[in-house]
């Protein structure tokens, strides 16, 4: 179980950004590849002041991890405030079918390029969805506090029309306005 504050910084440019965070010192991580299915049901939905269940299959380099996650929603004001409550699994076509005999029936896959930095206590990502998911790269900043995430925006100049708390699922929806 891990807490997680967070912002997205939504139509940015992209490249910029990356120039000014490695001008700051931001240290390079590493890029991954990932696989993402959220997961609902008709029957017993999980509302989005609840949280919401993921499986993500990350590949960076040799190495594959699969996780099942709950994103148990705290807060979405100013930040996204989560707790994670994640698992390590094995198979994730038979976590799939437990889901099924449970009542789940609402899966869509999303695939995402993501490269990490961080800096001072700060983890930033830069996310690239497929078109179908998401069609624009996006930025997001983790820390351990509210205060934390804002000095950087502000460090960088960044307008706070910018800061965006919605999980991938309402920006997908967005879209479809």
């Amino acid at each position: 179980m891990e807490r997680e504050i967070e912002v997205k910084l939504l139509d940015i440019d992209i490249l910029d950004f990356e120039k000014n965070i490695q001008a700051l010192g931001a240290n390079f991580v590493k890029e991954e590849d990932q696989i993402n299915i959220t997961i609902n049901s008709t029957a017993h939905k999980i509302y989005k002041k609840q949280g919401y269940l993921r499986i993500r299959i990350a590949k960076s380099g040799d190495e594959e991890k699969k996780y099942f996650t709950f994103k148990e929603n705290i807060s979405d004001i100013k930040v996204r405030d989560n707790i994670e409550h994640t698992t390590e699994i094995n198979s994730v076509d038979d976590l799939i079918n437990i889901l099924k005999c449970l009542g789940y029936d609402k899966f869509h896959k999303g695939y995402k390029n993501r490269k990490k930095y961080n800096y001072k206590n700060l983890v930033i990502d830069i996310d690239t969805w497929d078109e179908n998911t998401y069609p624009k790269p996006y930025v997001e900043i983790e820390a351990p506090s509210i205060n934390e995430i804002y000095a950087l925006i502000d460090e960088l100049k960044i307008d706070r029309e910018h800061v965006s708390t919605m999980s991938i699922d309402e920006l997908r929806k967005s879209l479809k306005k």
